[in-house]
């Protein structure tokens, strides 16, 4: 099994501490994140799409969590979590209006004052993007990086405020709070 996302090692002891102890592991796809929280203590939901939820099915990990669900199951459900951690999923869903769903659908799962966790890899600052890409979906290299800057403005529309961040050489990790049940957001 491969090992859980450097963001996910470090940043466990924070959400301990904070008693964010029910997680979703939103994108699960070898349950190396869900493994990881599960056998530090957390109680773990892990989701994926239908088809890897399938593959999935019979893999004896699944013990180890709370429960496997499909995108589709997640869409109707209100877990109710302390925390979701989301890495490198963002790489992957080129689609604005799949971001979109992915993010309101996370939202939907957390609870008032919880958190999410969101690991992507991050443009090369000494990557221009071309001067013809005018959108950061334009073109491939721009639509399959983000900064911490670019996830905020994604996230500030969902109550989500970044609270700490840190870039590595290729990846960029943010911890974003949800906002209390009493201040107003707009989705």
């Amino acid at each position: 099994m491969s090992r859980a996302a450097e963001s996910v090692r470090r940043y466990s002891s924070f959400f301990k501490k904070q008693k964010a102890l029910d997680v979703l592991d939103y994108g699960t796809g070898t349950m190396r994140n869900a493994l990881f929280m599960a056998d530090n203590g957390f109680r773990v939901f892990a989701a994926d799409l239908p088809e890897q939820v399938e593959k999935l099915r019979n893999c004896p990990a699944l013990l180890h969590v709370e429960r496997l669900l499909a995108t589709d199951e997640l869409t109707n459900s209100s877990l109710n979590v302390d925390l979701v951690l989301s890495t490198y999923v963002f790489n992957i869903i080129m689609n604005q209006e799949e971001r979109h769903h992915y993010l309101k659908t996370a939202v939907a799962n957390l609870k008032a004052g919880g958190y999410l966790l969101m690991e992507v890899r991050c443009r090369r600052p000494e990557t221009a993007c071309d001067v013809a890409c005018s959108d950061y979906f334009g073109c491939a290299e721009c639509a399959k990086t983000l900064t911490h800057g670019e996830l905020d403005m994604l996230l500030n529309p969902f109550g989500l405020k970044r609270i700490s961040h840190y870039y590595r050489s290729h990846a960029v990790a943010a911890i974003y709070q949800r906002a209390h049940a009493e201040e107003h957001v707009r989705i």
